[in-house]
């Protein structure tokens, strides 16, 4: 009873110090006034006691494997698809339709992430994980019986509506759960079931295709998101802050729909955008990438302008005039992108400069990956946890991203292997730890009310920074190839198909004679260094925004965040 006290008081003390002057509380969440089909609003001097205090130590660890479970699947997917990929597009004779698997999905992904925010505000915790869980599991079901690529496609967009939701509406519930000083304890054990699926995801479908079929990589999937949505129909508590309506229909009728096509318009176009110049090679000004570019900006202005007069809007502007917050989404985004761009490039360095094979490129990544994201969560929860500061750790994590690509640059396939693994591990590590430290400064920064919509948002431009890391860096990389290779095959007879063969195929490199091979290596080399040294850059700008965000006290005594702020 005395710990109950203890949290009661805290948290009490922390909410009054969030509340008033910081722009981006619970008034600035409209609550609807729908008669008795409307639950009343808690009253801000209640103090929010965390789930895990209300329930036994069984139940609470049955809930975390709930949920943690879906971000297991989502992660299984996330490596699965890329192996599958090329047997899947080849099954259904249709290989050039093959990048669309992975890229609708993060389309579907990214644009879908914020309405879970205003869900969860409108309907609830459980109704908003369920939804997530339904259009996911029937995405992952329709994919397995699809009877063509276009259907595939099509059911992959479908799951990636619920994907982004598994992410963001499980890290609100396991805020809810526990008490802020220890969510990145939490946050770390998460991720290290993250890094598990991602680790096991490539091999596993693999092993299944080879064996049993490609269908059976998306079956397996299904009994994990089942479970996943049997527990928190049946064993999640009550949220501490209840949704503003208790009818499904009447809620969803209150939902902001037109700020909500507006968002998934501007975004889709985006990453459309990107993709179309990336992956088929479309320059900036042709038609379909420009005008996919304008309606995207056009669909952003018109969606600030609707969000600035919308009762209940999706994205509340509000989280934009503190500079606290600020930070967090452009840090967010950058060292996403970062991380993605860095990444990316690794398995090409391997496949086409260290001539490895495929499995063996990607091995790096994988396990390097798998480590970092689960070693860096953990220790910084674990540092975070005991009472460290959190600013700090994240500018440093944030410092090893400088470093990291820097070093990379340096890579040359005469290198020992462990040298590479020691390149690319620090990077995940610092990735992750940024990760849990930009999460721990948003949830401080704002109240219980505004935090569901806050925690949508970050994930949000987390998925765009990562998306906008693989396009860019893409592009970075091709443009520097065609310049080094025109460099360097400059009155080379029958240079310009040189150039096209190898830009558009690195197996072309294979076929030229020795002395063109070693001109078209070394201008590879150079292209993918000036990609990670681009990366080292973006990171350099992550630091500067870090240094932005402030630390708030979330053991005991709080400073009000913000204090700094101007409005």
């Amino acid at each position: 009873m005395s710990a109950l006290v203890i949290a009661q008081a805290r948290v009490d003390e922390h909410a009054r110090l969030l509340r008033g002057g910081e722009g981006y509380g619970a008034a600035d969440v409209a609550r609807s006034d729908a008669g008795s089909d409307t639950a009343e609003e808690e009253d801000d001097d209640k103090p929010h006691v965390p789930l895990k205090y209300g329930m036994s130590t069984a139940r609470l660890v049955i809930v975390c494997l709930g949920i943690w479970s879906s971000n297991f699947a989502f992660a299984v997917q996330g490596t699965a698809i890329p192996t599958l990929a090329p047997s899947i597009s080849s099954h259904f004779q249709h290989a050039e339709l093959a990048a669309y698997l992975g890229s609708v999905f993060g389309l579907a992904n990214t644009a879908g992430i914020p309405v879970y925010g205003v869900l969860i505000d409108t309907l609830g915790r459980r109704f908003a994980m369920l939804v997530a869980c339904a259009l996911f599991g029937a995405g992952t079901v329709a994919c397995a019986l699809a009877p063509g690529m276009y259907a595939l496609i099509a059911a992959r967009g479908v799951a990636g509506l619920g994907g982004g939701g598994l992410l963001a509406v499980s890290a609100v519930i396991c805020t809810d759960l526990v008490e802020l000083r220890e969510r990145g304890f939490y946050q770390g054990i998460m991720m290290t079931i993250f890094g598990i699926g991602s680790t096991l995801g490539g091999p596993l479908s693999g092993y299944l295709a080879d064996h049993y079929g490609w269908q059976w990589s998306f079956w397996v999937q299904v009994p994990i998101i089942a479970w996943c949505a049997a527990i928190v129909a049946l064993f999640l508590p009550e949220p501490p802050t209840p949704p503003t309506h208790k009818s499904a229909w009447r809620g969803l009728l209150s939902l902001d729909w037109a700020g909500t096509a507006l968002l998934l318009g501007a975004i889709s176009a985006l990453i459309l955008a990107l993709s179309l110049h990336t992956s088929y090679f479309y320059a900036w000004a042709d038609v379909r990438v420009a005008g996919l570019l304008a309606a995207s900006a056009v669909g952003l202005g018109a969606f600030v302008r609707v969000e600035g007069r919308a009762a209940r809007p999706i994205v509340p502007l509000s989280l934009f005039r503190s500079r606290q917050l600020v930070a967090l989404w452009v840090s967010s985004a950058l060292i996403s992108s970062v991380n993605l761009g860095f990444q990316f490039q690794i398995p090409t360095f391997f496949a086409v400069l260290a001539d490895a094979p495929a499995a063996e490129a990607g091995l790096v990544v994988s396990i390097c990956s798998g480590i970092g994201l689960s070693t860096g969560t953990l220790l910084a929860g674990y540092h975070i946890r005991r009472g460290g500061g959190y600013t700090t750790l994240g500018q440093a994590a944030v410092a090893v991203l400088i470093v990291a690509p820097l070093v990379a640059a340096k890579w040359t396939p005469s290198w020992p292997w462990w040298a590479f693994y020691a390149t690319a591990a620090p990077a995940s590590w610092g990735y992750a730890t940024f990760l849990c430290v930009s999460l721990i400064a948003l949830i401080s920064s704002v109240d219980r009310h505004t935090m569901p919509k806050a925690t949508a948002l970050l994930y949000t431009v987390r998925s765009l920074g990562a998306t906008l890391g693989v396009s860019l860096g893409g592009s970075v990389q091709v443009g520097a190839l065609v310049s080094g290779l025109e460099a360097r095959f400059a009155g080379q007879p029958g240079a310009e198909a040189i150039i096209s063969a190898v830009v558009h195929s690195k197996e072309a490199i294979k076929d030229l004679p020795a002395g063109q091979r070693a001109l078209a290596l070394d201008a590879y080399a150079d292209s993918i260094s000036v990609v990670w040294v681009a990366c080292a850059g973006a990171a350099a700008l992550t630091l500067v925004a870090a240094l932005f965000i402030r630390q708030n006290d979330i053991h005991g005594v709080a400073k009000r965040p913000g204090d700094e702020d101007e409005e």
